[in-house]
């Protein structure tokens, strides 16, 4: 076989232009980002008048959306609301994201201060699931492990997972989130949740006190990704005689701190 010296180099496809792209497709997309920035939704009237849209096709789009669950229709108010599909792609981005490989030295570090088991958890599927975890120094251990799952209204990593996520995707979450009483502490109803909700929002950071499992307290904060997702957040648990209600204060300056660092290392801008 004779060489001439010279490499054979596939041919690279030309980079497409502005003309390949496909306007519906790019309409839908277009609804979708404009209903990621209204909190309390669009009807479809608005949505035609913001985007420059025939009414009739604005429908089309936003029932097509609809069908395949990628938005939610309020039927009293005729609203239209970004759908938990959109948040589920959300979640899977969060396995991209390898949370343990960048936060786990940070995790070693509050686990260290604190003497506490510490632990990052996400939400999957309603509950709040531990992805990291470090043992605590003293002589108070707890069986926790990456894997274990905690009901997101009875621990402290599923509360401040709830507390800080967006106020229209709280409400969603809330409205089939069962409340199942797990210990004589767990709180039960739905308003009084959404009230200590609303004060963890307040202060930075969440906490729980016998209400997952009694004589054990929790401390969290969440770590906050772009565009105020809440992809994970951070814990510490002991005895209700190590973290007393007393003490939460002091603890949750300490793993909002923390939080607060991973939140950085995921390009969150901490205020």
């Amino acid at each position: 076989m004779k060489h001439t010296g010279r490499e054979q180099t596939k041919k690279q496809p030309k980079p497409l232009g502005k003309q390949y792209l496909v306007p519906a497709i790019k309409r839908s997309f277009d609804v979708i980002d404009l209903l990621a920035q209204r909190n309390t939704g669009m009807t479809v009237s608005e949505i035609h008048r913001a985007l420059h849209l025939p009414l009739s096709s604005a429908a089309a789009i936003l029932y097509t959306l609809q069908i395949l669950g990628y938005i939610d229709k309020d039927p009293q108010s005729a609203r239209y609301m970004l759908g938990l599909k959109l948040y589920s792609f959300s979640r899977r981005l969060v396995d991209q994201l390898d949370l343990p490989g960048r936060c786990h030295g940070l995790l070693e570090q509050l686990a260290a201060e604190t003497g506490f088991t510490s632990h990052i958890a996400v939400m999957r599927d309603g509950e709040s699931m531990y992805v990291d975890r470090v043992p605590g120094s003293g002589l108070i251990q707890f069986s926790s492990y990456i894997g274990m799952r905690w009901a997101l209204h009875a621990s402290g990593v599923g509360k401040a997972l709830l507390a800080f996520l967006p106020e229209e995707e709280l409400a969603r979450t809330l409205k089939y989130l069962p409340l199942t009483k797990i210990t004589p502490h767990t709180i039960t109803l739905r308003s009084q949740l959404e009230k200590q909700l609303q004060q963890f929002r307040r202060c930075g950071y969440a906490w729980e006190i016998s209400e997952g499992e009694a004589g054990v307290a929790c401390v969290a904060a969440p770590i906050m990704g772009l565009e105020g997702t809440v992809p994970a957040a951070i814990s510490v648990s002991g005895s209700t005689h190590q973290i007393s209600e007393e003490r939460i204060p002091e603890v949750g300056a300490v793993v909002k701190r923390y939080a607060d660092l991973m939140s950085a290392r995921l390009g969150s801008v901490v205020e």
